[in-house]
């Protein structure tokens, strides 16, 4: 029994659910294999990927990755194909076919239902994808609940995993730029993005709260006074000491489907405090496992909400979000086996 994993982009919080995925189905003894982009982080890991020579435009790279699934298809039949996402649903479809041609059940997991920007793909004939998949998955009931409501049919809910593809990296010493006085409130990931809320992080630094230091780590980390920055993919290791090293970590999102930065955080006990947007109220339980702000929330509810922090309220916080996390993690990996053994 082989699952075949399809993941377009090979970095990013899709690419380590991925990660997830395999290493969770070899430790069911389930057979694994992922085709992906070529070097990228997803074959930097534990896992072996199978990726072709990249190509000199992202539309040429992508076609070149449909035709290796295809073929990855064709060589190996496996029981079933699980494919990550979507970005040109149009040229996809070719994987969709070679699985059904051989018997394969395609798995299609939607961690958008709607894509963050024009620059992220199309969403012309997704609706398509949805429909002919054998299963059709999401990670929280937002997107659950969206999908379901554009194409009449049913969406399972499947627990986010814990990044354990990242976890399993050496971890070095925490970077000097984020050593200093106070507790670190963390912000990371690709922040040059308007709908990461970024900005709020910039007017948190200008002002300043009691106690704690703040700090931006990922593609498009801004410089500026009162801000440890790290700007720029780094290595999975440096992140994960990076957000062990954090009290806090801020995501003043505007915008989300879900968010793996929140599963990072609450495993490393770093307590995530976030707007209360799209699929992150399924992820924080209000004062339980994290803090959760109105979506609009004012730079004053950000420093508010740091103010009180303190150290039995934050070890409080970080031990039962700890325990959410793994608890949510363990249920992935039984179900994806169960969907494994059902193929």
């Amino acid at each position: 029994m082989t699952v075949l994993l399809v993941d377009w982009l090979g970095r990013g919080g899709i690419a380590q659910m991925t990660e997830a995925w395999a290493i969770g189905l070899r430790a069911a003894g389930v057979d694994t294999a992922i085709v992906t982009r070529p070097g990228r982080e997803l074959g930097q890991g534990s896992v072996p990927v199978r990726s072709v020579p990249d190509r000199r435009t992202r539309l040429l790279a992508h076609v070149a990755l449909v035709k290796a699934a295809v073929a990855a298809i064709r060589e190996l039949r496996p029981s079933a194909v699980v494919l990550q996402n979507h970005v040109i649903p149009p040229v996809e479809a070719m994987v969709d076919r070679a699985a059904r041609h051989i018997g394969s059940t395609v798995v299609r997991v939607v961690h958008d239902h709607r894509l963050h920007s024009r620059w992220a793909g199309t969403q012309i004939g997704v609706h398509g994808l949805f429909q002919r998949a054998d299963l059709l998955l999401a990670h929280t009931q937002y997107v659950g609940e969206q999908v379901a409501a554009a194409v009449d049919r049913e969406v399972e809910i499947l627990p986010l995993p814990v990044q354990v593809g990242v976890l399993a990296h050496d971890v070095p010493p925490v970077p000097e730029r984020l050593l200093g006085p106070g507790d670190l409130a963390l912000h990371f990931g690709v922040v040059h993005r308007e709908y990461k809320g970024t900005d709020v992080i910039l007017a948190l630094a200008a002002r300043g709260v009691p106690g704690w230091r703040l700090g931006v780590v990922g593609t498009g980390a801004p410089v500026a006074p009162g801000l440890a920055t790290i700007e720029g993919f780094v290595a999975p290791g440096v992140l994960v000491a990076a957000v062990k090293a954090s009290a806090a970590t801020l995501l003043p999102y505007r915008f989300a489907t879900q968010s793996g930065a929140v599963v990072l955080a609450q495993a490393l006990g770093s307590v995530p405090i976030a707007n209360a947007v799209g699929g992150l109220p399924e992820q924080i339980s209000d004062g339980k496992t994290g803090i959760l702000l109105p979506p609009k929330a004012g730079v004053g509810a950000w420093q508010d909400a740091l103010s009180s922090l303190d150290e039995p309220t934050r070890q409080g916080l970080a031990d039962r979000a700890a325990a959410h996390v793994w608890e949510a993690h363990g249920r992935f990996c039984a179900r994806i086996a169960e969907i494994a053994g059902a193929a």
